[in-house]
C-alpha cells in the first residue's frame, strides 16, 4: 500500500503542477518511484477516483482544511485530497484510514504534515455534506462536472436525460478488444479471455468482463493479436468500410488504432495515408503499426488544417481534436481541462480540418467525420455548416448502426452515449460526395 500511495501522491502532484493526464502522470511517478504491477493498479484507481470526484473533494476539503488548497505544497495537497476521497466518498473503514495516514506521514515526512494534523483529524472524524449555493452547483457537485458543462448538457438534452448522462460519468466504462486478423485468427482465444463476451452484430469484437483479464493477457496485446479499442471507434471504422485495394486518408490518425483497423479490414492490400501533426504521437503510431502488422500505411507529418497532398481517396476519415466530452468516464481529468472558450476554438478547428480534408475525397466516395464528443457544437453544428458550403456532399446511411440518431434533424448520423451504450460517448457522420 505504501508504494501505491506514494505513486498516487506523486502522480496527482504532476497533474496539478503540469496539467498532464492520468496515464502520463502515473508513468512519470512510477518511473521515479518504481512499483509492482499490483501497486500500479492500486495507484491508478486512487488517481482516477480522486480526479473523477475532484470538485466534490475540493468542496468538502474547503470545510475541513483551513488553508486554501492552492497555498498548500503539492504533495500535501494531493495527500489531503486522497484522504478526503477515501473517508468522505469511498467511506473506507476507520482502521484502514489510520493506516493511510500513517503511510502518508512516512512518505511525506511528519514535519511536512505537522501543520495539517488538526485538519487530518477533522477529515477522519467529520462527515460533511454538500452545501451548494444553487441548483446548477448542486448538480455539478453531485455529478462531479464543471458547472458550465453540467448546465450545457441539461440545456441540450433536457434535465432528465442530461442527469443520466452526467451521473454515468461517475463510473468507468468497459474495455473492448478486437481480434487482429493480421496477427491471429478471427476468433478470440476463450481460454485466455474467459470472461469476454462477443458484441452482438460485430464479429471479432469483445467486451471484457474484468480489467484483470486484460492485465493477465498482456502478451496477446503486446503481440498485436488483440487491439484495445472502444466499441464506438470500432463502429466508425466499420462504417468507413475500406476494402482491399482502396486508398484511405486517415486524418488526425495518431496513435493509430483506426489506421491499423482499416489495414485489417483491407487485408493489408491498398494504401493508407495517415496524417498527424504531433511528432510524439507519430512515434506511438509507428510502434502501433509494427505491433499490429500494418504494412500499407504511410506517415504524413502535416497540419490537417492546411493539407497539401497529391491523392484522391476512396475513403477519408476525419477524427479531429475535440473536447473529449464523451470520454469523461474513462479519462476524468479531461473534464477539468475543457472550457467554453476552448470548446469554441475546437469547433472552428474541426470545421477547418473537415473542409481541408474533403478536397481529397474521390467523387462517388465517402467521408467519415467522427469525434469522441457528445456536444452538438463539435458535431451537428460543424456538419450543418459544412453541408451548406459543400453542396456536392450529402448524408448517407451507416452500417452498422448501433447508436442513437443524431440531433437537429440529422437522423442519419450516429451517436453513442455512455449511459445507453456502455461505451465512450461518440459521434459518427457518413458523407457521400456526388
Amino acid at each position: 500500500m505504501k508504494n501505491s500511495l506514494a505513486v498516487a501522491i506523486e502522480a496527482l502532484s504532476w497533474m496539478a503542477y503540469e496539467g498532464v493526464g492520468e496515464r502520463t502522470a502515473l508513468f512519470r511517478a512510477s518511473g521515479q518511484l518504481g512499483a509492482t504491477h499490483d501497486e500500479l493498479r492500486q495507484a491508478h484507481r486512487i488517481i482516477m477516483e480522486t480526479t473523477r470526484f475532484r470538485n466534490r473533494i475540493e468542496h468538502l476539503t474547503s470545510a475541513l482544511v483551513p488553508d486554501s488548497l492552492e497555498h498548500i505544497p503539492h504533495g500535501v495537497q494531493s495527500f489531503l485530497m486522497i484522504l478526503v476521497y477515501l473517508s468522505q466518498i469511498d467511506q473506507l473503514e476507520a482502521r484502514k484510514l489510520q493506516r493511510v495516514v500513517s503511510l502518508g506521514r512516512q512518505i511525506l515526512g511528519w514535519r511536512e504534515l505537522h501543520p495539517y494534523e488538526e485538519a487530518i483529524g477533522r477529515i477522519l472524524t467529520k462527515q460533511n455534506s454538500i452545501r451548494p449555493q444553487d441548483e446548477t452547483e448542486r448538480v455539478a457537485l453531485e455529478t462531479c462536472h464543471p458547472m458550465w458543462f453540467a448546465r450545457r448538457v441539461m440545456s441540450v438534452f433536457g434535465r432528465g436525460l442530461g442527469l443520466q448522462i452526467l451521473k454515468r460519468n461517475l463510473t468507468n466504462v468497459p474495455l473492448y478488444v478486437r481480434v487482429n486478423p493480421l496477427k491471429s485468427s478471427s476468433h478470440l482465444d476463450q481460454q485466455k479471455f474467459r470472461d469476454a463476451v462477443e458484441v452482438v452484430g460485430i464479429q471479432g469484437v469483445w467486451r471484457l468482463g474484468h480489467l484483470k483479464t486484460l492485465s493477465q493477457q498482456q502478451s496477446a496485446v503486446a503481440a498485436g493479436e488483440v487491439v484495445i479499442q472502444d466499441l464506438s471507434a470500432i463502429v466508425a471504422d466499420l462504417v468507413a468500410c475500406p476494402v482491399a485495394g482502396n486508398t484511405v486518408l486517415d486524418v488526425c490518425s495518431a496513435p493509430g488504432n483506426k489506421t491499423s483497423h482499416c489495414a485489417a479490414l483491407m487485408g493489408n492490400e491498398g494504401r493508407i495515408l495517415s496524417v498527424d501533426l504531433s511528432s510524439e504521437r507519430m512515434l506511438q503510431w509507428n510502434r502501433e503499426m509494427t505491433r499490429t502488422g500494418c504494412l500499407i500505411a504511410e506517415a504524413v507529418m502535416a497540419d490537417a488544417r492546411r493539407l497539401e497532398l497529391n491523392v484522391e481517396a476512396d475513403v477519408v476519415i476525419v477524427d479531429p481534436p475535440c473536447s473529449n466530452s464523451g470520454v469523461f468516464a474513462k479519462n476524468p481529468s479531461m473534464k477539468w481541462r475543457i472550457t467554453p472558450s476552448r470548446l469554441n476554438s475546437l469547433a472552428i478547428r474541426q470545421f477547418t480540418i473537415l473542409q481541408s480534408s474533403a478536397r481529397y475525397v474521390r467523387r462517388g466516395s465517402n467521408l467519415i467525420y467522427c469525434t469522441c464528443s457528445i456536444l452538438p457544437e463539435e458535431n451537428e453544428d460543424v456538419l450543418i455548416d459544412f453541408l451548406r458550403r459543400n453542396p456536392d456532399f450529402h448524408m448517407t446511411r451507416q452500417q452498422p448502426f448501433l447508436g442513437s440518431p443524431g440531433l437537429k434533424g440529422l437522423d442519419l448520423c450516429q451517436r453513442f452515449y455512455t449511459h445507453l451504450h456502455d461505451c465512450n460517448g461518440y459521434f459518427i457522420a457518413k458523407l457521400h460526395r456526388d
